[in-house]
């Protein structure tokens, strides 16, 4: 949102980094800008609260648009409610408010007119592809996916028209026209990528992020992910293994298109763990299309029919419904950012600033003018951006992808206690700015206790929430 802002106020986008003490002035592009400034304004309009609600329109989007992807008249409903369940896992995991929401609704989108078209349905929808990309590399940089997913079509009808064209019957393939028209779209698409500030490096900036060793190394999400690992295994390895069951068992082969989604965004969820949301969207209706043909389920996804002569007790249904109806509208108002922080319930978090940041720090550091260099915990910086700058600038913050692997490294070795005066030297730190354990059975940072030991250092804050140690001596 900050940048957003200064966007909206200076009229150009930041070419450099201009937050950070560390990396000050070095080359950063913000490919988000138009997501960034559209944030920054539904929030000048309507605060956190608009946010969020347009965080939850945005997601329930995305989910809806994929759930029409999955529903074919052919399909039946209780295939594809089977499906969506696996899909709202994911959706819930991936919720939080960042610019990928904007991806997840537009990667949803060309799958549902890749599909339809594939199938010569909706085909005039082939040339909005053009403009969602126009759009889309604005404000996230995983537009490269919805252009890797194009060519996969294009390819793989091409080399089912080339196979199967001489067979009697030929009528689930494309025609020669219209893979040429499949063909025409996916040049503007690609022509429309270069609509965006920085023309075709906008490429060499998602192969730097892809590629970046201190992301790779030190961001969770950005690691290949972990069974054991309970998010991981719902947003990414149980749509995988269910996906992978349902085509052993379905008497239907893939075809190529299909087969060609699931290998490539397989792949994609298996690099990293921040993947497995595309994974899910782009594969788990090609799986809802393949579960009638298990006979083994077949006839148990088939909606039970009345007996002859049986009365179904509509009434009761219909109660039992508005019931349902009423308690979800009840619980989604409940859940509001309107009412939720005023019913007084402590496990609905009552806040809607994340309850680890130190607020009332902030307002200390902000109210006694602090303006020395300032090592901080790297879930301070984003807030402190926001917040602070440019009263302070950070240590480290959330782009990671911006920090050279040796400041990274530093910052580590800092929260571990090692060599940490040295490094403290070394950038000039006159404040250390920490989290403290927030259950009591939650281990110190190994930094606090060398803090609470060195005459070098004097500790100047402290709440319930963080500390905040001054520098008192050079030797």
């Amino acid at each position: 949102m900050k940048v957003g802002e200064l966007i909206l106020t200076s009229g150009h986008i930041p070419a450099t980094d201009i937050f950070s003490f560390t990396e000050y002035g070095k080359a950063f592009a913000h490919p988000n800008w138009l997501a960034e400034v559209l944030f920054y304004g539904l929030w000048r309009i309507g605060g956190l609260e608009l946010l969020v609600l347009f965080n939850t329109v945005v997601i329930s989007t995305a989910f809806l648009i994929v759930y029409r992807t999955a529903y074919l008249p052919t399909i039946p409903s209780r295939a594809v409610a089977a499906i969506m369940l696996v899909v709202a896992f994911s959706f819930a995991l991936y919720s939080n408010l960042r610019t990928q929401i904007f991806s997840f609704v537009l990667l949803a989108l060309f799958l549902f007119i890749l599909w339809n078209y594939r199938a010569q349905r909706h085909t005039a929808l082939i040339w909005l592809l053009p403009v969602l990309m126009a759009v889309w590399v604005n404000v996230h940089g995983a537009f490269i996916i919805g252009l890797i997913t194009l060519v996969i079509f294009l390819v793989s009808e091409s080399v089912r028209y080339r196979l199967e064209r001489s067979r009697a019957s030929t009528s689930a393939l494309l025609p020669l026209s219209a893979l040429y028209r499949l063909a025409m779209v996916v040049g503007l698409t690609l022509v429309a990528t270069l609509i965006n500030p920085y023309g075709v490096d906008i490429y060499r900036y998602v192969q730097q992020v892809g590629a970046d060793p201190s992301s790779q190394t030190f961001v969770i999400e950005w690691q290949t992910p972990r069974i054991s690992n309970i998010e991981h295994f719902l947003s990414f390895f149980l749509p995988f293994f269910s996906a992978i069951l349902i085509f052993i068992y379905s008497q239907r082969r893939l075809d190529l298109a299909e087969l060609g989604i699931f290998l490539c965004f397989s792949a994609f969820g298996l690099t990293s763990a921040r993947n497995g949301i595309w994974f899910v969207i782009a594969v788990m209706p090609i799986a809802a299309w393949h579960l009638p043909n298990i006979p083994a389920l077949a006839t148990l996804l088939q909606a039970r029919q009345p007996e002859a002569g049986a009365t179904r007790p509509s009434w009761l249904a219909n109660a039992i419904n508005w019931l349902l109806l009423i308690a979800l509208g009840a619980t989604t108002v409940l859940f509001s950012p309107w009412v939720r922080p005023h019913v007084g319930i402590a496990a609905l978090r009552p806040s809607l600033i994340d309850p680890a940041i130190p607020v009332a720090a902030f307002e200390y550091i902000e109210q006694a003018g602090i303006t020395g260099r300032m090592f901080h915990h790297q879930d301070f910086g984003d807030y402190l951006i926001w917040r602070l700058w440019p009263q302070q600038y950070t240590f480290i913050d959330g782009r990671v992808h911006l920090f050279s692997y040796q400041i990274v490294n530093d910052y580590l070795q800092t929260l571990n206690g090692t060599d940490w005066e040295a490094i403290m030297d070394k950038y000039g730190i006159a404040y250390i700015f920490l989290p403290k354990p927030v259950q009591t059975d939650e281990a110190d940072l190994p930094i606090l206790h060398e803090l609470q030991h060195s005459s070098r250092w004097a500790l100047m804050y402290e709440d319930d929430k963080s500390v905040i140690y001054k520098k008192v001596a050079n030797n």
